[in-house]
């Protein structure tokens, strides 16, 4: 059975020892693919942001809170996998200055400067075997879906791009399609819950996998 690497919930960019840039991530669709891949028989590893409950079961739960840790973790643990699924909604920028310590005193006046965090996924390209497959998400405006997926696919040279609608982050349900590599594409039936999302997934990547894996 195939080795899992997944991530999953939103990271947190530290401003103060009390507030943080975050995003509205739930971290359900990471949770809901974790608990399929477990019962599919999948050794499964979960990366978890702040947020969401560690699941039950025989998942290896490890927690993160910035980019950053999520980067030192996504080196440390994917040599040892066969699979990644970068389900995390990762912050686009960060505070470029070091958090302030204390908290930062309301009704004091500041200028926030932000910076670009590191492409996560592109940057494991270097260290990703020919035996390994990793699988992106794409969440954009509907009227951009594809096009938008299909060049994150390229750019981040993934394998494999979950593209989801702007509306998917907080629902209870998902109407997404996966585009691979090579050109094949799946929409996945409408409106279906994330755990039965998570499942049909699965089994989409599965037959794509490397033949080691």
């Amino acid at each position: 059975m195939p080795r899992l690497l997944l991530t999953a919930g939103p990271t947190r960019e530290p401003l103060d020892s009390v507030r943080f840039i975050g995003n509205r991530s739930s971290g359900r669709m990471g949770l809901a693919i974790a608990a399929a891949a477990a019962d599919a028989g999948w050794s499964t590893t979960l990366l978890l942001g702040p947020g969401p409950e560690s699941p039950s079961g025989p998942i290896n739960s490890i927690r993160f809170q910035t980019t950053d840790e999520l980067d030192a973790l996504l080196h440390e643990h994917w040599p040892d996998h066969d699979v990644l699924i970068m389900a995390a909604a990762v912050a686009d920028e960060r505070p470029a200055e070091e958090a302030t310590k204390g908290k930062h005193t309301r009704g004091e006046a500041r200028t926030l400067v932000l910076e670009p965090t590191p492409d996560l996924l592109a940057g494991l390209t270097p260290v990703t075997r020919a035996d390994q497959f990793r699988v992106g998400f794409a969440l954009e405006p509907q009227e951009h879906l594809l096009e938008r997926a299909q060049a994150k696919m390229n750019r981040k040279g993934v394998d494999a791009i979950v593209a989801n609608p702007l509306d998917t982050m907080e629902s209870s349900t998902v109407t997404a399609t996966v585009l691979f590599d090579g050109g094949v594409t799946l929409d996945a039936p409408k409106n279906l819950d994330k755990a039965t999302f998570a499942t049909w997934l699965l089994e989409q990547i599965t037959p794509h996998l490397p033949t080691s894996a």
